[in-house]
């Protein structure tokens, strides 16, 4: 089993103010109106909050144009990764790699057997059904992670559909994190949240740490069928999203103005970053589909990430290194979108660190 680790490494931002390209989290930081939020609702936490989250299930359906029925809120997305494979009593999953680590320890942990298909670096890591799907009909669950973290690949909606069609003949449980899904133009031409409540076998996953920059409150849910979600639900635990965490999310989702900045910034300091990474010499840098950039080390006096990460940390910078992800090797790491001051500064700093 691979190791553990993830980003946002709080032992090493505590030091020197170090900017965290770890995480990929929105880098407009909260919404303004979070302080306000929190403010009015003080006098909440003498009370127990809600215990299925209610209100703002109601708020999700409603944002998803579904019924509160077809949602379920977890103490972030990362609960209901764990909840999914044990309430479904899943005895071998699927899982498309190099992802999100979670999923093999998810899987395993409920006792299931893990199998793995590799997505490759010469197809720039995008899915080809072709190459893996004779595997499904020996899985009941299929984890995928679209936009991909941590490869940025992004997969079509019609691709995904093909997938679904395949796993649902099977009578396959497929689920797609989407947890990145919000920092993608024309999301809606690769989101399957608006199918899920309609299918019996699909769920969708997504959260609310990352685009609202919600990461210490640990908000998400998933988008489901009546009867998937209410199996999922008897294994979760009563109040397990504290009280700010309801009322803050409840009412950001309907914060237009924050969305629409957020989108634009994504965007234009994604191709930013991304065309600057790439004219650094000794770096190979993958087309991004989210707010996050894969680069690998190919030609560079450094044969490391991690290498390359203690000369970065000398000039205040945390760059992801992504040699614990399975299917990838000690030469990639992972950057996330930044605020243009600070996507110069990695510029500059990476440029240094490489010669």
């Amino acid at each position: 089993m691979i190791n553990r680790i993830h980003g946002g490494n709080t032992n090493i931002l505590k030091e020197n103010r170090i900017v965290d390209f770890s995480a990929s989290i929105n880098p407009l930081g909260l919404p303004g109106r979070v302080s306000r939020i929190i403010s009015r609702n003080m006098h909440n936490l003498t009370r127990y909050p809600q215990p299925e989250s209610n209100g703002l299930k109601e708020a999700i359906a409603e944002f998803h144009n579904t019924n509160p029925e077809n949602i379920l809120i977890g103490n972030g997305s990362i609960e209901l990764i764990h909840l999914i494979p044990r309430a479904l009593k899943v005895r071998r999953c699927l899982i498309i790699t190099p992802s999100f680590s979670e999923y093999e320890f998810a899987a395993r942990l409920s006792g299931a057997r893990t199998v793995f298909a590799q997505a490759y670096e010469k197809d720039g890591f995008n899915l080809l059904l072709s190459k893996f799907e004779k595997l499904i009909p020996g899985v009941d669950m299929v984890f995928l992670c679209n936009p991909n973290n941590p490869t940025g690949a992004l997969t079509s909606r019609c691709d995904i559909s093909a997938l679904f069609e395949i796993c649902n003949r099977h009578k396959v449980i497929l689920v797609l994190d989407e947890v990145f899904m919000d920092f993608v133009n024309n999301a809606h031409a690769f989101s399957m949240a608006s199918r899920a409540p309609g299918e019996s076998r699909l769920i969708v996953i997504n959260s609310l740490t990352k685009f609202f920059a919600l990461a210490g409150l640990r908000v998400g849910y998933l988008i489901s069928s009546r009867e998937i979600t209410k199996k999922i639900a008897q294994f979760q635990y009563p109040w397990n999203v504290n009280v700010l965490a309801q009322e803050v999310s409840r009412e950001i989702i309907t914060d237009k103005e924050y969305i629409r900045k957020s989108k634009a910034l994504i965007s234009r300091e994604r191709a930013y970053l991304f065309g600057n990474l790439r004219s650094i010499k000794g770096l190979k840098v993958f087309t991004p589909g989210s707010n996050f950039i894969l680069c690998k080390l190919e030609g560079a006096p450094i044969k490391s990430a991690k290498k390359l990460q203690e000369r970065l940390l000398k000039f205040r910078l945390l760059i992801r290194d992504c040699s614990n992800f399975r299917g990838l090797s000690e030469r990639f790491f992972r950057v996330a979108v930044r605020t243009r001051r600070e996507n110069n500064e990695l510029i500059l700093g990476m440029g240094q660190a490489l010669r």
